[in-house]
């Protein structure tokens, strides 16, 4: 597999206080491609806007908890997956009647023991970051943050741990900048076309991408706003949608409340 390259294409300013869209903090396609939805940590609601950034008012809608961080579609697009990270627990919502189908934390799920060591007993504001679906078998996919990094694979109704792996210098997630210690995971996105996974980092300002069946980093991505790396980068980065089809990334940033579009090359 090749080598990819970021191209900034466009940015959106999404931030809307009158609705409570002010920290989007995940970020998911909708089934065709042509929308997405996302949240923000501090207000009740999921929201779906069009690839340039404006809230489709009729397609979002108020759910019943606070502290979402991270957003998926399922494999036949029917239901949205989201973490929350206080609870670290997946909660899923059918679309079609926006009904909430289940909040279960992974202390209630089956092989929880074969992670429990990596989750202190009090929340450490650490937890569930990142949540994505691989389209080919249904497996959802979370991520926690940090200290340390570490990747779940749950079954396709969310009841049973099925493999977890711990994101490390070992199998590639590392910086120049940031220590292993700093460094943290922020969003995910499977990749349908490669079986791969897109990981973000909001200390590494950057993108892994990340071999499934390899348990490797096949590359890491700078999230530049100018070219030649000489200016500042996405800040904050939270969510992240990847559209291999149309070969396009959408990230969102938690602090200025952007959408930032950029086109992959390679």
């Amino acid at each position: 597999m090749g080598a990819f390259r970021l191209e900034l294409i466009n940015r959106h300013n999404i931030a809307d206080p009158g609705i409570g869209l002010n920290e989007p903090s995940g970020l998911t396609l909708n089934a065709d491609g042509t929308a997405l939805y996302t949240v923000s940590d501090d207000t009740r609601a999921i929201f779906c806007m069009d690839l340039e950034g404006r809230v489709l008012t009729s397609e979002s809608f108020f759910v019943s908890v606070l502290d979402l961080e991270g957003l998926a579609l399922s494999a036949d697009g029917r239901r949205l997956f989201a973490v929350q990270e206080d609870a670290n627990a997946v909660i899923s919502v059918d679309l079609a009647s926006r009904r909430e189908l289940q909040h279960r934390p992974l202390a209630e799920m089956s092989n929880y023991a074969s992670v429990e060591m990596h989750f202190p007993a009090e929340p450490d504001n650490k937890g569930l970051e990142g949540i994505t679906v691989n389209t080919r078998n249904g497996h959802v996919f979370v991520v926690k943050e940090c200290r340390p990094g570490l990747l779940i694979e749950l079954d396709a109704e969310c009841r049973t741990i099925l493999s977890s792996r711990l994101l490390t210098q070992a199998n590639g997630f590392s910086h120049p900048r940031v220590g292993p210690r700093r460094l943290d995971f922020s969003g995910l996105s499977y990749d349908c076309q490669r079986d791969t996974l897109w990981i973000a980092s909001d200390q590494g300002q950057c993108l892994f991408h990340y071999d499934l069946k390899g348990d490797l980093v096949l590359q890491r991505l700078d999230l530049l706003l100018k070219p030649e790396g000489k200016s500042k980068r996405v800040r904050k980065a939270e969510g992240i949608a990847v559209d291999s089809e149309r070969g396009r990334v959408y990230v969102v940033s938690d602090r200025d409340a952007e959408l930032y579009v950029f086109q992959l090359h390679g």
